[in-house]
């Protein structure tokens, strides 16, 4: 009797040393360098944010914050490698809004559900429906009107399959009944020069990507994406003007692996709430009209989640696949 209730005790000690371990373990993070991983090449929207974000989050938690570049799958294979890593808070995802889509298109060998938690959103941003300058068209419905007058005669680009261009462009036509003809490009570099040669005739392409060449006339955009107009292209309507429920936007956000302590993500969360506050990440965002949309990691995995069922059904109507 006395060994059971020494092992009974035992047991009742250790239920409270381990959290209380597992506490103070997690009260001294950050104790060594984090690494983000940004599961796209270097040089991108994600990339060049994720590197703004980390100086400033790398003064606040006192520990530097080291970008790695794991790019393919559209994101896919660096979110599996964080998916597989110990879930102390010491490799975190920068994740796109392809990672909403991926599990529609891809077998991943992770389930982003359960392998992955949510700790915040970053920013989102509109995207724009661009036309070159030649293409004689100077509305949302000039372009329709002329896309149904000759079906299939006007080309679109996009980054590839189940991108936002894509989905945004397929999404487009569904709604409005235009008839559009896909032309995928490897990246949004070629896609863009093409569009300004008017090689292709229409991108819904990141404001950011194309500001330059619509101030210089190279472009016109017709529409934006999001419900409202942005700030840098004050003078262009939103396609909710012409579709109210259209809408379609690129989004940023951070994940870790699942069973991160939650005083860990709620710390992370804090940290990067504030940083998205201050003048020089306020301005950087601008400067890439995105607009800063910290969230809790709840309302962040509920957004993931309306993203994948939203366009799930734009892709099974456009028989949307990986080639």
């Amino acid at each position: 009797m006395g060994r059971i209730t020494t092992r009974i005790a035992g047991a009742a000690l250790a239920s409270i040393i381990l959290p209380l371990a597992a506490t103070t373990a997690s009260a001294a993070y950050p104790e060594r360098p984090i690494e983000l991983v940004v599961p796209f090449p270097p040089g991108g929207i994600v990339d060049v944010v994720t590197r703004t974000m980390a100086r400033q989050l790398s003064d606040t938690l006192k520990q530097p914050l080291v970008v790695v570049n794991k790019a393919g799958a559209g994101g896919s294979i660096g979110a599996a490698q964080v998916a597989r890593s110990k879930p102390d808070g010491y490799t975190l995802l920068m994740a796109f809004d392809t990672h909403a889509i991926n599990p529609l298109l891809y077998k991943l060998p992770f389930d982003s559900d359960k392998d992955l938690m949510p700790i915040s959103l970053i920013g989102t941003s509109a995207l724009v429906l661009a036309v070159p300058a030649s293409v004689p068209v100077n509305s949302v419905p000039e372009l329709v009107e002329l896309a149904k007058r000759d079906p299939g005669a006007l080309n679109y680009a996009s980054t590839g399959a189940g991108s936002s261009n894509q989905l945004a462009a397929e999404l487009f036509k569904s709604t409005t009944g235009a008839d559009l003809t896909h032309i995928p490009y490897k990246g949004g570099a070629p896609a863009i020069a093409d569009l300004l040669a008017g090689r292709v005739q229409v991108m819904f392409v990141s404001a950011s990507s194309v500001l330059a060449h619509i101030h210089a006339g190279k472009l016109k955009a017709l529409a934006v994406t999001t419900k409202h107009e942005i700030p840098q292209l004050p003078n262009v309507p939103s396609l909710t003007q012409y579709y109210p429920s259209f809408e379609a936007q690129s989004w940023i956000g951070v994940l870790a692996p699942a069973g991160t302590p939650q005083d860990i993500i709620s710390r992370l969360n804090k940290d990067i709430h504030n940083i998205l506050k201050n003048a020089e990440m306020t301005s950087f965002f601008h400067k890439q009209a995105i607009q800063p949309s910290p969230s809790s990691p709840e309302a962040f995995g509920k957004f993931m989640l309306d993203q994948t069922q939203k366009w799930e059904s734009v892709i099974k109507q456009a028989d949307i696949k990986v080639e």
